[in-house]
């Protein structure tokens, strides 16, 4: 068989493989017939190691490792393999072994994978020596290198940093936009959020479906429901009703609107439900105190063969705890455990500890913190001091609060809790010692007023439109 022959063969192979055993195989032709060099052979066999579910990332470095005259986009395929790998720090041991080669230069890709793998690792320190090599190489206006800097900036907590390179782009594509508005959400600035929708708006830019999840998470979490409401008019006209994170977004904000009615609506409507779907709904419902209505989805769930997760499981115990039903809840925290071997996190007991403490069954609710084998954080503490204070069991109060101060608590909340058990039980002295040196910050609200959202400030005259219809 003539060689440009066994190439074209190979190659049609290499498109069309599903596997590593089918790739060895194809190598191993390669090989025999002295074409595993080949620069085309060699792209293909490096693509589908380095970007394919059935690959082998570390099959693709060895690749990588005997090539004679490697290029550019054979780097670059290993590199973008490893940064959305289990094994991202990988990614980036190997840039020093491309910048060492003199004729392969790093371009804008290398540095969009670069800055995946920094984000995945929060590694601040690797990625601002990335950073210096994008503007030393010019790289710095680059559309996809800018938004791949501001993921990585707002990943490691660096929020400001992701607005100045956003701010400083002449040409902010929609995903940039849709990476700052995320950021805004995900720090819960979700005011800066909404102003900056409303500024993606006015500079023309359409929105797509990544947009509308970060608008209708936002508006759930600011309890805007003109604007959540305009988001599911765009989803309906723009044919994204079947995108199910996007309809997992509308749930959650109408149920956090307070709009039960259309959050089952959204819900029942989606064809192919997702394990989120279900605890989206579930929480609403116990949001709501729906108790029965979240276990009947719960159980739809299951019926549908979607295994439960710890996510879901945190979801039915709220919901329960919201619902006040005991029974149902230790019943369901038994189940994870026994039917479905799910370890319980501190979020399950605290759950738990809550749904026991609002039923009244203090004892039982402190003899589970006591025992549990997780160290309880300030939550389950303060959970189970509000029930103490609720139904005047001062004794069970003055012992956990005492507990509870030896977190060293310094949130402004708690400060104020633990001094009104200390309050309660005539103990003045600890409370003007858990009050010195603690400033609480002013309230406040955001509220929607004839299509407006409103932002108020307790004990300020003055009050700040965020978003205008």
């Amino acid at each position: 068989m003539k060689v440009q022959e066994t190439l074209s063969k190979c190659l049609f192979m290499l498109e069309n493989m599903t596997n590593m055993i089918q790739l060895q195989q194809i190598q191993s032709l390669l090989m025999k017939t002295s074409l595993d060099q080949h620069p085309l052979a060699l792209n293909k066999l490096l693509t589908f190691c380095a970007t394919s579910d059935k690959g082998d990332c570390n099959y693709a470095s060895s690749i990588l490792t005997h090539a004679r005259n490697p290029t550019n986009f054979m780097y670059n395929m290993v590199i973008r393999g490893f940064s959305q790998s289990q094994q991202p720090q990988a990614a980036l041991l190997w840039f020093p072994q491309m910048a060492s080669r003199g004729q392969i230069l790093p371009d804008n890709f290398t540095f969009t994978f670069l800055l995946k793998a920094c984000a995945r690792l929060f590694d601040l320190r690797n990625g601002q020596q990335i950073h210096s090599q994008v503007i030393k190489r010019g790289h710095e206006f680059d559309s996809h290198v800018v938004t791949s800097l501001m993921v990585f900036y707002i990943s490691s907590g660096y929020l400001s940093c992701a607005l100045i390179l956003f701010e400083r782009s002449s040409h902010r594509s929609v995903a940039a936009w849709n990476v700052m508005i995320s950021g805004f959400s995900t720090n819960e600035k979700f005011r800066d959020a909404l102003i900056y929708i409303h500024k993606m708006r006015l500079e023309g830019k359409s929105l797509d479906e990544f947009t509308l999840v970060s608008v209708a998470s936002t508006c759930a979490n600011v309890g805007v429901l003109c604007i959540g409401k305009w988001v599911h008019g765009i989803v309906s006209r723009s044919g994204f009703s079947e995108i199910v994170p996007l309809a997992n977004a509308l749930i959650r904000m109408y149920g956090n609107c307070g709009s039960l009615h259309d959050a089952s609506k959204v819900f029942y409507e989606i064809d192919m439900k997702n394990i989120v779907s279900y605890s989206t709904m579930i929480d609403v419902y116990g949001l709501h105190g729906y108790g029965k209505k979240a276990v009947e989805v719960f159980t739809d769930m299951l019926r549908a063969s979607i295994k439960p997760d710890k996510m879901a499981f945190t979801s039915i115990l709220c919901a329960c705890s919201h619902a006040g039903m005991p029974g149902e809840g230790k019943k369901w925290f038994k189940r994870m455990t026994d039917d479905y071997g799910l370890e319980p996190t501190i979020q399950h007991y605290g759950c738990l500890v809550d749904l026991l403490a609002k039923a009244g069954k203090l004892k039982d609710a402190y003899r589970l913190v006591r025992d549990m084998p997780i160290n309880p954080d300030a939550a389950i503490w303060r959970s189970l001091i509000g029930a103490c204070l609720f139904y005047e069991e001062l004794d069970l109060a003055e012992v956990v609060a005492d507990r509870f101060r030896k977190l060293d608590v310094g949130d402004a909340g708690d400060v104020v809790l633990l001094s009104n058990v200390y309050a309660t039980l005539g103990r003045w002295e600890d409370v003007e010692r858990s009050r010195r040196g603690v400033q609480k910050d002013p309230s406040l609200s955001v509220i929607e007023v004839d299509g407006s959202v409103n932002e108020f400030v307790s004990e300020d005259e003055h009050y700040l439109t965020i978003l205008e219809k």
